[in-house]
Formats: structure tokens, sequence, C-alpha cells
């Protein structure tokens, strides 16, 4: 783009904002896409900068798809997203095929399908490879304008493909007006943006060029500086205003001066709504009619609505085009949405809902999109219509299918407010509340509980206790979801059995995670331990709640070890929420780690194929754990730095975070653990829950690596003792206590120390998972003096040289090695260490291995250097990369199963080939089997 004094294809003052344009493009067609947003006033320029940007994009060869945010779609389902994607989409030879075929529910209309709470996240999935397979044939520019009109669940998309479109060759430009900003998709996307373009109002000096190119000669420097306050150089409203003073030739131009001073930017809404009047009341029926239908509408709708014959339409809407209300081109539109909003504000609120009404009839009868209808419908009046219960009902439920749970809550709430029955009602704010527990951060849950007040029968009761506990604990609610379920059970006459047993699953899985309610239902979960040891329990769900809480609460291994076996042995558990979670954890926290790494891998690929990253975000914790228990460092971060992405982007707080602290210490990584725990606000509703008490004791961890005792033992301690007034037992689930003791020790509290590690070997007993036994032993050798300790060190690396931990056996090893050291003997500590120091290089633990190595010195000995290339070298997201492609998936699978884009597995494999010393990935296998 070039410019000549400022005006560029009738852009006046846009330079700058053009060459970024351009230069956005241009790496866009390099495979380096991006967002700009366009962020500006009504009429500052928005849609014309996009229509430059289009022009530029023809020039390049690009493929251009347009869309413009309209007020009446709002509360549609992916509205936005079917008209900017799909014409396009159809022209491939397979409309949606691979992960794509996710999105097909947002194409198909009318076959609703059951939903759960991943298929919103899983159409996202899809939308964005649609997108990638797209700009597979070529760059692709996607222009968005009036952006806060879009409905909510194409803004949620917007904001998904902004955050992944660098790795595309795609250009995101959007317009959008920052004070219409109530969902906050400005800043959302402003956080994605290469570039925000807030373009300024043109100076004295554009506009006298706009004005003086309308008016010619009758516009002198007086009357140009008039138009230029009255209007704040706004380029829409000048252009408007000059065309007023054109009628306006009877004047002098002293006396349109003095007048445009007094007039002021009303004065555009005005002209507007004069302008109509002189053409005439079919003219001004027509024009209102097309303010409340939707941009695009056939002029049979529009003629209807306005009771107009098809000639008078036909001739109406022609003198509109002449009058620039509307724009040129046989669709009606207006020809700038601030002139349908001037002649929307003229009529009466009774008019335009009057005129909503109508329209919905009207499309209902010629069987339009549901979502079409109940877009007018929710302007409309309520009257207590049977049909338009129905028509939203029928629109919600096609929204559900379409992973909008946004647009059917919007048309739900418009159904409860029409009058209906008591049990038409009931239902309606079930449906709600279903709707509204698939984005529980919008709402209160008011729904359900209303819901619960009108329930007429206990049974009925229950169900709807059921489901809002199902959303309070989705939004880790607990203590308000078991306070509801324990009443529920307390008025549990005449409910079944397998009612009832849904019930105390729910509140002991779902319960037990709140400390304030922990000691209350361990007690009531007492009944269902015994009846599942004599069989007679058979629910997945109460069997993985029973297995979890067990572990937890310090219950033998084997008994929860059985539980979890007999739950994951129902494949229907993998469906049901978090209960499949839970019941792989316990497995993994009673030792069971090959087990428990098999079932997680099974419900990540599950989720992989459903493109659920809920689901996938819960389950590679799950497995970041496992692996880390393992000593399988490597796994363990790369699950749980994918998590940590992912979490944050679904606002899952803490849950990311939590594990991943304890890799990073074992890695040596003291001012990234220290960077992500630190700034972490622990107030106390958070504490009250078992994800807030794991944070607090990973930063007693960080503080006690950073040589921060007494603070850090003080966050150990507490965090301890949360969890011990809850009936549970924070070593299951972090590995505190021997960094503990050995803290207390540095600090002279050493009786301290020894009272809490024999506290902690006598519950290892008595949980019977050897990996706990065999650190409280180590920690235990390490305090005690004499031969006393050296057989505790002793029997810690027999037992944890049997167990699959194998990072805490090399922690033993050294820990054993030290303690033969300072007895004395050097040389079997020496061959102690240099065991520890093999298997902790092995499982890339630098913080253990670099402990070795001064143990080593400190014996006399030399110790060997790291590995610095080969397998050893790779970070690893670049191994688990690395070993997805060596088992035989493309760069596009890769991108598909770890949620990111196709470029950052390129750039990953690169890395890998080069730390490999191989040319590409046919020797990967090879490479990776290669011993350091």
């Amino acid at each position: 783009m070039s410019s000549n004094e400022g005006v560029v294809d009738d852009l006046l003052e846009r330079t700058d904002e053009l060459a970024v344009i351009s230069g956005s493009l241009d790496a866009a067609r390099r495979g380096e896409g991006g967002l700009v947003v366009i962020e500006g006033t009504a009429g500052i320029g928005k849609t014309r900068l996009l229509a430059a940007c289009r022009r530029r994009a023809d020039e390049l060869g690009m493929t251009v798809l347009r869309v413009r945010g309209d007020e009446l779609v709002m509360e549609s389902s992916f509205a936005a997203v079917r008209e900017l994607l799909w014409t396009e989409a159809l022209a491939r030879p397979k409309p949606l095929d691979g992960a794509a075929r996710l999105a097909a529910s947002v194409f198909e209309r009318g076959s609703p399908q059951p939903v759960d709470r991943d298929h919103p996240t899983a159409v996202l999935h899809g939308l964005y490879w649609l997108v990638a397979d797209l700009a597979e044939r070529g760059p692709l520019a996607l222009l968005i304008d009036d952006a806060h009109w879009l409905d909510a669940a194409s803004a949620r998309f917007l904001v998904y493909l902004a955050r992944r479109v660098d790795s595309l060759p795609v250009l995101l430009a959007v317009g959008v007006r920052p004070g219409d900003d109530s969902t906050g998709l400005v800043a959302a996307l402003s956080e994605s943006a290469i570039s925000v373009l807030r373009p300024e109002p043109l100076s004295a000096a554009g506009a006298e060029v706009v004005v003086r190119d309308v008016l010619g000669p009758r516009a002198d420097e007086d009357l140009c500086r008039s138009c230029h306050d009255a209007t704040g150089g706004n380029p829409f409203y000048l252009r408007e205003l000059t065309k007023a003073l054109l009628a306006e030739r009877g004047r002098t131009t002293p006396e349109l001066a003095r007048s445009v001073r007094s007039l002021g930017v009303g004065a555009i809404s005005r002209s507007v709504l004069v302008r109509l009047a002189r053409l005439g009341a079919d003219c001004e029926r027509l024009a209102q009619a097309m303010a409340v239908l939707a941009p695009g509408s056939p002029l049979r709708q529009a003629a209807a609505l306005a009771g107009l014959g098809r000639e008078q339409a036909e001739v109406a809407a022609d003198r509109l085009r002449t009058a620039d209300l509307f724009a040129d081109g046989v669709a009606l539109s207006f020809a700038h949405p601030i002139v349908r909003e001037a002649i929307g504000a003229e009529m009466t609120s009774s008019r335009r809902a009057a005129l909503h009404a109508q329209a919905a009839r009207a499309l209902a009868a010629e069987g339009a999109p549901a979502d079409q209808v109940a877009a007018h419908l929710l302007s409309a009046e309520p009257y207590g219509e049977p049909w338009v219960v129905d028509a939203l009902r029928r629109a919600a439920r096609e929204a559900l299918a379409q992973g909008a749970p946004e647009a059917a809550v919007s048309y739900l709430r418009r159904a409860v407010a029409e009058p209906a029955e008591p049990e038409i009602r009931l239902d309606l704010l079930m449906e709600l509340g279903r709707a509204e527990a698939l984005q529980p951060s919008a709402h209160d849950f008011a729904s359900l509980r209303e819901a619960l007040r009108l329930a007429q029968s206990p049974e009925q009761r229950a169900r709807i206790a059921v489901e809002l506990a199902w959303g309070l604990s989705a939004v880790a609610r607990f203590s308000d979801a078991a306070s509801l379920l324990e009443g529920t059970v307390e008025r549990a006459d005449g409910l079944g059995s397998d009612l009832l047993d849904s019930i105390e699953a729910l509140l002991i899985g779902g319960g037990i995670e709140d400390l304030t309610a922990s000691q209350r239902l361990l007690v009531r979960a007492e009944r269902h331990f015994a009846r599942a040891g004599q069989g007679e329990v058979q629910d997945p769900v109460m069997l993985a709640s029973l297995a979890l809480t067990g572990a937890v609460a310090g219950r033998p291994a084997s008994e929860v070890a059985a539980l979890a076996r007999h739950a994951l042995s129902d494949q229907s558990l993998l469906e049901r929420g978090g209960a499949y979670g839970g019941a792989t954890s316990a497995l993994s926290l009673t030792d069971h780690l090959g087990e428990a790494a098999a079932a997680q891998d099974v419900a990540i690929a599950w989720a992989q194929r459903r493109g659920s990253s809920p689901t996938f975000v819960s389950m590679s914790v799950h497995r970041g754990v496992t692996a880390f228990r393992a000593g399988e460092l490597d796994v363990s971060e790369g699950h749980l730095r994918r998590a940590q992405e992912l979490g944050h982007e679904l606002g899952a707080g803490h849950f990311g975070v939590m594990f991943l602290i304890g890799v990073l210490l074992e890695r040596g990584d003291l001012e990234e653990a220290s960077g992500l725990v630190e700034p972490v606000e622990l107030t106390e509703p958070e504490l009250a829950v078992w994800p807030g008490v794991i944070v607090l004791a990973q930063r007693g961890l960080v503080r006690v690596a950073r040589g921060e005792l007494d603070r850090g033992v003080a966050d150990l301690l507490d965090a301890n003792g949360r969890m011990a007034a809850g009936g549970l037992q924070l070593s299951v689930l972090v590995d505190w206590a021997p960094q503990a003791a050995l803290a207390l020790e540095q600090l002279g509290r050493g009786d301290e120390a020894r009272r809490l590690v024999n506290a902690e070997l006598d519950q290892a007993v008595a949980a019977g998972a050897p990996r706990r036994h065999g650190m409280a032993l180590s920690a235990a050798g390490l305090l005690e003096p004499g031969s006393v300790g050296l057989a505790h060190l002793r029997d810690g690396v027999a037992i944890l040289e049997r167990s699959p931990a194998r990072l805490e056996h090399a922690r033993s090893l050294v820990n054993l090695g030290q303690g033969l050291r300072l007895r004395g003997e050097r040389e079997h500590a020496q061959e102690a260490i240099r065991h520890g120091l093999d298997i902790a290089h092995g499982c890339r633990a630098a913080t253990v291995a670099a402990r070795a190595r001064a143990e080593l010195i400190a014996s006399g000995a030399r110790p060997r250097r790291d590995a610095r290339t080969g397998p050893a070298g790779l970070t690893p997201a670049e191994l688990r990369t690395a070993r997805m492609a060596a088992g035989g998936l493309t760069n596009r699978e890769i991108a598909q199963g770890l949620f990111v884009s196709a470029k950052t597995v390129e750039a990953q494999l690169s890395r890998a080939y080069a730390k490999l010393a191989i040319p590409g990935r046919t020797d990967l296998a090879a490479a990776l089997s290669a011993k350091d």
C-alpha cells in the first residue's frame, strides 16, 4: 500500500494502520499468522480499514472470508461462524474430516444430539482444525466486522482461534467497538493480537478535505472548522453531516456554520430520520421492518413485516438505496449500523416488540431455522403462547447440540418468562439449569434452585438436587454441594436404593475435597466401605468415590486398589465425569503405577478422539502425577505442562500448576517453581479444599528449597494440619514429610522432626504403600544416629528397590551413601551413591543427581558429567512429540492429539532432530532407543 498526502483508497490519515495491515497480510502468507484488532467508536472507519484489508488480500491472492456481527443474532448459536466458514468449507473435497468432524454439529441443523460438559470445547477444537484445513489450500484472511455483536459462541471461537492463529497462514482482522465490550471480548482479543489499531478522528485538515469534497466551493474555512468541531473528526459523522448540508442550498455559508456549531453529533441521527421521513410512509415502514430483521433478509420477509405489496416494497427499497440509507445490492441491508441504530432508536419499545413477534410468527410459518425464530422471540413480549415455548425449547436443544450453551440459556430464560403450567415450568427450569451448568461461571444455579422449590415429590426433589450438586461441584463449591446432598439424604423417605446410592456416591466423591465436610463424609462412607467389602456395591461411581476417599484417608492400599479396579472394570465410568480419574488416581496413590498409567492413557486417547480439552487436562494431570511417582520426569513434565497451558486457558486455576511444582523442584528449576507458586493468593475459602492445600504445601517445599526454612516449614505444617483436621493425610498427595523433617532438624527442632517422621512411618506402614513406606524409612535413617539409622536407610532402599518408584529409589541410595560416608564406610558409600546417580540420571532428576555428585566429591570420588546430547538432551515436550512421531503419527495427528498447532509440532521435531543428530523422522525410533 502506498500513500498520497495521507489519502489511500479513499482513506484519510490512515497510513500507519494500512502499513500494519499490509505487513500482517505478508506475514500470514509466509505462514506467520496473527490477529489485528481494529478498535474504535462507531463511524471511526473500522469498516473501511477492513475493506482495504480485503482489497490488499485479494491482490496477494489470498482467500478472503468475511462476516459482520449483528445485534439481532447476538444470542444465536455459531451464526457468525456458519456465515464465515461454511461456504468455503463445502468447496473442499471432504468438508469435514479428521478433527474437523468435531464441528459437524455447528453446520447440521434439526438433529439435536445428547451433549455433555465436554461438547462445547470439542466443537472449538473441531472448528480450529476446519480453519487449519482450509488454510492448507492457501493463505486466508478472515475479516470480522462489528465483532462486539457476534453471538457468544462465535465470539468464544474467535478468542480460541486467536490464541492459535500464529501457527497458520491466516490473518484475523477484527473490528470492534470498545464501549460495547460487556463480554470482555476486546480484552481477550487484545491479549493475543499482534497489533491493536485505534484509528484517531480526522484532524481539522482531514475534515476540510471531506467537507470540500462534498460541498465544493461553499465550504470555507469557518464552515469546515465548524463541521470538524461538531463531529469531533469522526469520518462517518462528518460525511453524513455534509450530505445533510447539501440540502441547505438556500442558506448562506456563515448561516450554515452557525447552525452546524449548534447541532453537534446528535444532528446525524436527526438527519437520518429527516431523510427517511422525506421518502414517505412506505420507505419508513420498510426501514423499520429492516431495523428488526437480520441484514440480508429477503425482500418478501421485509415487505410482509412492513405490510407492503411486492411492487411497493421494491420501489421503497430503491428509494432507500438512492438516499444512501440502504446499501447498494440486491440483498437488503443498511448503509451503516449507525443508520439502523438511529431508525431503531426512534421506534417505541412496544412497536419493536410487536414487529419482532410478527417476524417470529412469519419465520416459524415458513419453517425457518429454529435459532432465527428464537432470535426474534427474545425481543418479543411474553403472552403465554404455547408455540413460543415450543419454538424456544427446540432452538435451545439445537444450540446445545451445536456446542453453544450460551444461546440455549438465552432461549430457555425467555421461555421461562412465558406464563406456563406448573409442570411445564418445572421442565423448563430443569432444561435451563442443565444448560446453565455447561457454563457455570455465568450464573448462580438460580434455575435449578427454583426447580428444587417447585418439586412436588421426594424423588423429583432428589433428582434435581443431584443435578444441582453436580453443577456446584464443577465450580469447586464442594461445601454447598455436600450440604445440599446431606439434606436430601436426610429427607430420603421413599427413595429407591439406586437413587440413594447415586446421591451417596456424589456426596462422598464430590464432597470429600471439602475439608469442612470431610470428617462427616468419612463417617458416612464407613457403611459403604463395609458394603463394598461384602460385594454389595456395584455402582462404578460409588466404587471410584470410595477408592479415592480411602486412599487419601490412609486406608489399606490393597483395599483401595481393589475398589479402583472394580470401578474401572465398568467401561461406562469413562463417560461419567471425574470419577474415572479418581479411580485411576487411587491406583497411582497406592503404587499400582503401571495399571494407573494404562487406564489414564486410555482416558487421554478418549479425550483426544472427542476433542475434549477439559478431560484431556484432567487426565493429563493424573497421568503426570503417576509418571512423577514412577520417576519418569520427562513424561510427567510433558503431561503437566500441557495441562498447565490448557488449564490456564480453560480457567482451571491451580489445577494445572499444583503438581508441576514437584517436577520443577526435582529438575532443579527453582526459579520457575517460585514464579508459579508465589503469585498464587491462598485465601481461606481456597484453603478449605484440597487443591488450595496442595498448592500451600508446594509453596512450602519451594521455600524450603530456597533456604527459607522457617516460612517453608510453616507452610508445610499448616497444610498438613488442615488435611489432618479433615481426617485426611497430606502425604498421600504430596511428598512433604521428608523435606519438612530435614528442615526442622536444620532449624534445631530435632525432636519435632523425629516425631513427624515417626508419625509418617506409622501411617505409611498402616497404608501399606511401598513408596511412602520406603521414603519414610529413608528420612528416619537420616535423623537417627548409629546402627538404628543405618538399618532404616538400608530398609528404605530395599523396599523402594522392589517398588516402581525409581526416583525415590535413587534418593534412598544417595541417603544411604550419605549415612555410610558419615560412618566412615567410604567405599560402600560411593557404590550406593553411584548407583543412585545412575538412576537419577535416567530419571533426568537434576536435584538428586546434584546431591549425589556432592556426596561423591565429599567421599573422595569424581562423578561423571551430564549428557547434553542424544535423548537426554531433549526437553520433555520435544521428547513426547518425538516419541509420538516415532510411533508413526503424522504432525497433524500429533497436533490434534496434544491440542497444539502443527507449527508447534514441526518446531519441536526440528529441535529434536538437531539434538539427536539425525536427518529426519525415519531415524527417530533408533535414536530414541539409543543409550546415553
